[in-house]
């Protein structure tokens, strides 16, 4: 793979020379014969969160002693759950707005 590269030739191959960007190497862009830009690796990869594996099974979480929620009841949680799975879009095209918007 080269070092320097045409902006036909990155088109034609972008996902390749990004790969090896990936992998620590240089590519130098190329409009005609003048460099103009240059493809980098970053340098330090930061997460937004840490991973942490977790250190048991979750098949026996319910043998575990003291881990029970408290204060939340199954209606509660069915409740919960329906309100994620709703479908927004539904709601808004049912709403009394959506139809003084239309023509």
């Amino acid at each position: 793979m080269k070092s320097k590269v045409g902006i036909a030739e990155l088109k034609a191959h972008l996902s390749e020379y990004v790969r090896a960007a990936q992998k620590g190497k240089e590519v130098i862009i190329k409009d005609r014969e003048t460099e103009v830009a240059k493809i980098v690796p970053i340098r330090e990869r930061k997460l937004a969160f840490r991973v942490i594996p977790a250190s048991r099974p979750s098949k026996g979480i319910d043998d575990m002693a003291g881990f029970r929620p408290t204060g939340v009841t199954p209606e509660e949680i069915e409740r919960i759950f329906a309100e994620t799975r709703a479908d927004r879009i539904d709601e808004w095209l049912n709403s009394d707005k959506s139809t003084s918007t239309r023509r």
